[in-house]
C-alpha cells in the first residue's frame, strides 16, 4: 500500500490542540509531525505529542465492549452491549425518573459533534443528573467574567507583542508549549520575563525574575504591587475614569496593608514586590498570563480578579501584547439551533469538586446509573476514595474509554472508544482561536467506535435516534454553517486549519466590556486566608512534560511516589533523604519517599501528580474536596498534610 499522510487535529485536553500531519502505512500510523500550516503548532509537537503512538498502539488498550461478571470481564458485542445499556438506562428513566441517571462528561471529549449529541441524548432522555463546575479553569473563567463581563483571551500570537510578560502560576514550559514559542519571540526582542510561582518550575528557571511566594498569596501580592502603582501614581487615570468602574472602594482595599505587611504574608521583600510593581509601571505593553496556581484556592476567584486589576491599573487592557490571559472558553460561532428545542439536558446538577459526596448524599430520587465519558474522577477528583466509594454505591456504571482506568474498573459495563487518529470531528480549543478537523487517518483498532457513534447506537434503541442521525460530515457542516459565509467550511477545515474569523486576537480593544456597568469592574473586598500552623505543609503537584494530567505512558510511571521537599524541611521533621515516608491529610494517606530539593519551599511538599491506574500514591487521595468562591472549581491547593516516617 506504501506510505501516505494525512492532516489531522489532537483532540486530547491541551491548550494547544495541535495540527499534525500523520504518516500511514499499510494502515498503521508510523509518524506523527507538527503541521507547519497551523498559526500556533508552526510545525513541533510536544514529547507527549510525539510519543502518541504508544499510547495508540498500547498492548492494554480497550478493543472491545466489556461486562463484568463474577468470573472478571467478559467480551460483548456492541448490540450485545448497547442492548443491555438502553435497557438499564429506559429502566431507571421509567422506575425512578431521568434524574436517577448521573451523567460525567468532561473536558476528554474534545470534539463538538460529540459534544452536541451528548447534549441531546440526554435531554431526550427526560433531564438527566449533570455535573457543574469542575476541575480546571472554571474559576479563570469565572473570574474574568466578573472583571471583564467575558472571559476573552489574547490570541497566543499576540505574545510576540509583548514587552513584558508576567505569568503568574503557569508553567509555559509545560502546559503551554506553543504558547512558550511566542513569549520566547517577544523575549527575542527584547521583552522580560517575570514568572510570580511558589514551586522553582521549567519556566521560572528560564525567566528574568522568578518570585517565589508563599502558596495562595497571589491575591496579596497583587494588592502589595497595586498599591505601590498608586504610591507612585504610575497609573493610566484616564483608562480607569472612562473604563472602570469601582476605583475608590478598590482603592480602599488596597491601601488597607502596608508594603511590609504584604511581604511578611506573601514571603517575598519590599524590593522584590517594588520589582514587580517596576515592571508594570515602566514598560508598555505587559502582557500577564494566569494559570490555574492562583485560582485553585478557595479565594481564588478573587485572587485572579486581583491580578486581572493591575493590567487595568496600569492601561495593558485592550492593546496589542498586554491583556490579562487565561484560557478561551466561550461557546464558539457555530449554528446551536439544533438545542434550541432540545429541552434540557440536565434535571439536576452536582458539584463535580465533590462527586463523592454528591453521589452518596443525592435523594429524590437516588441515583441509580451512571455514565462517564470523556473522564476519570476516580483519579482526578479530589477525595477519591469517597468518589470510589460512590461509583460503587450506583447499580449500574457505564464507562466509555480507552484504558481500564481506575474509574473503569469500578464499571458493570466499559464501551471503547477511538482516539484522534481513528475520529471525524470538528475541534476548537482553549488554548487559541484557530479551527480544526480531526480527521479519521486509520480505522479504529479492534471494534473502538467514536463517542458520536455510540451515543447514536443508544438512541436508536431508545427510541428518538432520528433526533441525533447524521454523519460527522453533516453534523460538522451544520455547526459551521454561520462561518460558511467567511469561508469557515468543513471542506476548507480538510485542507488545513484556519483561525475563527470572528475571534478578535486583542479583545476590548474598543473598551467594550459586556458587564452590567459596561465597563471593566474591579473587586472592592477579599478574604485572604489565615496561616496555617508549622508543622502543616502545602501540598501541591505540579504537571509533567510527560503526561497529560491523568494520562501517562506506562515507561513513565514512576517506580514509586515521591515527595520533594526543602532539605531544611526534611531535617526538621526528623527525616532523611531517600526515606519512606507517610504523607497524611484530613482525607486520606499515601506512602512515598522523601526527596531532598533545595528549590522546594520549606512550607510545600511537592507530590507525584494523579496517576490514570487504580494506583494508592495518586495526589487527589490526599486532596479535600474544596471548592472555589468563583467558578465551583475544585481548590486543589487548599489541602494541608504532613509527613511523618512510614
Amino acid at each position: 500500500m506504501g506510505q501516505h499522510e494525512v492532516k489531522t487535529i489532537c483532540m486530547r485536553d491541551c491548550p494547544d490542540a495541535c495540527s499534525i500531519i500523520a504518516t500511514v502505512e499499510d494502515g498503521r500510523v508510523i509518524r506523527q509531525r507538527g503541521d507547519p500550516d497551523h498559526g500556533v503548532t508552526r510545525g513541533f509537537l510536544c514529547a507527549r505529542g510525539n510519543a502518541y503512538l504508544k499510547r495508540q498502539y498500547d498492548p492494554a488498550r480497550l478493543l472491545y465492549p466489556l461486562r463484568r461478571t463474577p468470573g472478571g470481564w467478559e467480551r460483548l458485542s456492541w448490540d450485545q452491549a448497547l442492548d443491555l445499556v438502553a435497557a438499564k438506562l429506559a429502566q431507571a428513566r421509567d422506575t425512578w425518573g431521568p434524574k436517577s441517571i448521573l451523567a460525567v462528561q468532561y473536558s476528554g471529549m474534545r470534539g463538538w459533534v460529540a459534544k452536541v449529541l451528548a447534549q441531546l441524548f440526554w435531554a431526550k432522555l427526560g433531564g438527566v443528573t449533570l455535573t457543574r463546575g469542575g476541575l480546571s479553569i472554571e474559576t479563570l473563567k469565572a473570574a474574568q467574567a466578573a472583571d471583564f463581563g467575558t472571559d476573552d483571551t489574547h490570541a497566543p500570537e499576540d505574545l510576540a507583542n509583548s514587552r513584558a510578560v508576567v505569568v503568574w502560576g503557569k508553567n509555559l514550559a509545560v502546559t503551554h508549549l506553543h504558547w512558550a514559542a511566542f513569549v520566547s519571540e517577544a523575549r527575542k526582542r527584547g521583552a522580560k520575563l517575570l514568572v510570580i510561582d511558589p514551586v522553582s518550575t521549567a519556566t521560572a528557571k528560564k525567566a528574568d525574575r522568578h518570585f517565589q511566594l508563599r502558596p495562595g498569596t497571589d491575591g496579596l501580592l497583587a494588592l502589595g504591587v497595586a498599591r505601590r502603582l498608586l504610591e507612585r501614581e504610575a497609573v493610566d487615570t484616564a483608562f480607569l475614569a472612562k473604563h472602570t468602574t469601582g476605583f475608590e472602594a478598590y482603592r480602599s482595599l488596597v491601601f488597607e496593608r502596608t508594603l511590609s505587611e504584604v511581604a511578611a504574608a506573601t514571603d517575598l521583600s519590599v524590593a522584590q514586590i517594588e520589582a514587580i510593581a517596576e515592571c508594570y509601571a515602566s514598560t508598555r505593553p505587559v502582557a500577564t498570563l494566569v494559570g490555574l496556581g492562583p485560582s485553585y484556592w478557595p479565594h481564588g476567584g478573587a485572587s485572579v480578579r486581583l491580578i486581572d486589576a493591575l493590567a487595568a491599573l496600569t492601561g495593558n487592557i485592550g492593546v496589542s501584547g498586554g491583556g490579562v490571559s487565561t484560557a478561551f472558553s466561550r461557546r464558539p460561532p457555530f449554528d446551536w439551533s439544533m438545542l434550541d428545542g432540545a429541552g434540557p439536558s440536565a434535571g439536576r446538577q452536582l458539584l463535580l469538586p465533590q462527586l463523592g459526596e454528591a453521589i452518596l448524599g443525592a435523594t429524590d430520587p437516588a441515583l441509580k446509573v451512571g455514565w462517564i465519558a470523556g473522564a476519570n474522577p476516580a483519579a482526578t477528583v479530589p477525595d477519591s476514595s469517597r468518589v470510589k466509594a460512590a461509583l460503587q454505591s450506583l447499580d449500574f456504571l457505564v464507562v466509555v474509554e480507552q484504558f481500564l482506568t481506575a474509574t473503569a474498573e469500578f464499571a458493570d459495563v466499559v464501551l471503547p472508544c477511538t482516539t484522534y487518529l481513528e475520529t471525524d470531528e470538528l475541534v476548537t480549543t482553549y488554548g487559541h482561536t484557530w479551527l480544526g478537523l480531526a480527521q479519521a487517518v486509520v480505522p479504529p483498532e479492534g471494534e473502538a467506535r467514536p463517542d458520536a457513534l455510540i451515543f447514536q447506537g443508544l438512541a436508536d434503541r431508545l427510541g428518538f435516534g432520528s433526533e441525533l442521525a447524521g454523519t460527522p460530515a453533516a453534523w460538522m457542516r451544520r455547526l459551521l454553517g454561520p462561518l460558511a459565509p467567511l469561508g469557515v467550511t468543513a471542506e476548507a477545515l480538510r485542507e488545513r486549519p484556519r483561525p475563527n474569523p470572528l475571534a478578535p486576537q486583542v479583545p476590548f480593544a474598543d473598551r467594550r466590556f459586556p458587564t452590567a456597568s459596561g465597563r471593566f469592574e474591579l473587586l472592592n473586598q477579599f478574604a485572604p486566608p489565615a496561616p496555617r500552623p508549622a508543622e502543616d505543609l502545602h501540598l501541591v503537584a505540579t504537571k509533567t512534560l510527560r503526561m497529560l494530567n491523568a494520562q501517562i505512558l506506562p515507561e513513565d510511571v514512576p517506580p514509586e511516589a515521591t515527595v520533594a521537599m526543602h532539605p531544611d524541611t526534611i531535617v526538621y521533621l526528623g527525616l532523611a533523604d531517600g526515606q519512606r515516608i507517610r504523607v497524611s491529610s484530613a482525607v486520606g494517606q499515601v506512602q512515598a519517599r522523601a526527596v531532598a530539593d533545595p528549590t522546594v519551599r520549606r512550607d510545600v511538599a511537592l507530590l507525584n501528580p494523579a496517576l490514570w491506574r487504580g494506583d494508592l500514591s495518586g495526589v487527589n487521595q490526599l486532596r479535600e474536596s474544596w471548592v472555589t468562591d468563583l467558578g465551583e472549581s475544585a481548590a486543589m491547593h487548599a489541602t494541608a498534610v504532613r509527613v511523618l516516617p512510614a
